[in-house]
């Protein structure tokens, strides 16, 4: 839990100065640091989508739990 948290404080200190230094490089333009989040958006979507959540496995090791929604 300690090194997530980490990694969440690490991200929170670092996509700030990220966004300034591409704005920067834009010359005051925030056009680069809008396409920088929607990249960043769809490479997190994607991993999303591949996710396995397991339930195929969780009800072939529990018969006896009925799930709640089918």
């Amino acid at each position: 839990m300690g090194l997530v948290n980490l990694e969440m404080q690490l991200a929170g200190f670092i996509a700030p100065l990220t966004i300034g230094f591409v704005i920067g490089a834009f010359d005051g333009s925030f056009n680069g640091a809008v396409w920088l989040l929607v990249s960043f958006g769809v490479v997190c979507f994607i991993a999303f989508m591949t996710l396995n959540s397991g339930k195929e496995n969780f009800m072939t090791e529990h018969p006896q739990t009925l799930p709640a929604v089918k």
